[in-house]
């Protein structure tokens, strides 16, 4: 996992040239929506370009995850799969189904089921390099690959390019300094339930981090947006008293945040800090919104494996006691 951590800007340049390769023809028929699916870590890229195409893309994106589709998906429909060991029984399912309602398939995989069935049936496929632990390492290659397809049929323009290239150089050259604070962040967050809040456009990133915790850390993590929150979830911050004292918010800014809702997040700062513990600020850095993703994924996962080492577990293998 400390490999792939530290080879991210790699996967990146990595998966800039795998779209050099694919060749992928607009359908010729109107296409009226778009919905993608994939679940785990093959999942959650979709979920981010998902934010990162919000009032970008001209017809809507949905992101759909499990054995079943929208009644919406139809000849009219550009269905994305994505599955990086190309096994998952939920996306194979769903593929399954947007054929029998003959949406334009793209399969985006490293292999497995899914690759196989994208050359039996002629669909157009995105192939990742296989062979690499586990799909949530994979996440450049995943949303990429996904930018990739929504390039070549001519749904978003070309800056993804300039603006990972941009990102790699930035974070090549902040390497040391981002681990550095990573490791401080897991110090704080040892012993604690992290809770994260962020602002709407960044919860697919806030997602990603809790999902990371997860995996790697072994450690629960919770995750709401502002300014919802504050309609709902901030009257449940009374009991239990001893969970909320050893709670530790974190959060997530970016350029991009609404100037209400930062308003907000600072409102709530001493509501927050005298239940539970000194907030954690995490700020994006970049210069566009593709940017600063890059940089809280890199950033992120670093604290996910900063804690597992202070957890005392192995980030990579998963936990005994996981399965039901």
């Amino acid at each position: 996992m400390k490999k792939i951590i530290e080879g991210f800007t790699k996967q990146l340049a990595h998966a800039l040239k795998v779209g050099q390769a694919i060749d992928i023809v607009r359908p010729g028929s109107d296409i009226r929506n778009i919905l993608i699916t994939g679940m785990g870590g093959s999942g959650i890229g979709a979920n981010l370009v998902e934010s990162l195409t919000f009032g970008r893309v001209a017809i809507p994106l949905t992101v759909s995850k499990g054995y079943n589709i929208p009644q919406f998906v139809s000849p009219h429909t550009l269905f994305i799969a994505c599955s990086y060991s190309g096994d998952s029984e939920e996306t194979l399912a769903a593929v399954h189904k947007a054929m029998l309602k003959r949406a334009h398939v793209i399969c985006i995989t490293s292999g497995g089921p899914l690759f196989e069935l994208a050359k039996e049936y002629n669909l157009v496929f995105i192939q990742v390099p296989g062979g690499l632990a586990g799909s949530r390492g994979q996440v450049g290659y995943m949303m990429i690959s996904l930018l990739h397809a929504l390039y070549h049929t001519n749904l978003i323009g070309a800056a993804y390019l300039k603006e990972t290239e941009n990102a790699i150089e930035y974070l090549d050259r902040g390497e040391k300094a981002i681990q550095s604070e990573a490791e401080l962040i897991s110090k704080k967050l040892r012993g604690k339930l992290p809770i994260i809040y962020c602002d709407e456009r960044l919860k697919a990133m806030a997602i990603r981090f809790q999902n990371q915790l997860n995996e790697n850390a072994k450690q629960f993590a919770h995750v709401n947006t502002f300014p919802e929150m504050t309609y709902n979830e901030v009257m449940g911050w009374r009991f239990p008293e001893p969970i909320l004292r050893q709670s530790q918010v974190v959060y997530l800014y970016s350029d991009h945040d609404h100037e209400r809702v930062e308003k907000q997040m600072e409102k709530y700062r001493d509501f927050f800090e005298k239940r539970s513990n000194p907030i954690i600020d995490i700020v994006a850095e970049g210069a566009s919104l593709l940017e600063q993703y890059y940089y809280l994924i890199h950033l992120t996962d670093w604290i996910s494996y900063f804690l597992a080492l202070e957890n005392g577990i192995d980030p990579e293998k998963p936990h005994e006691d996981q399965q039901p």
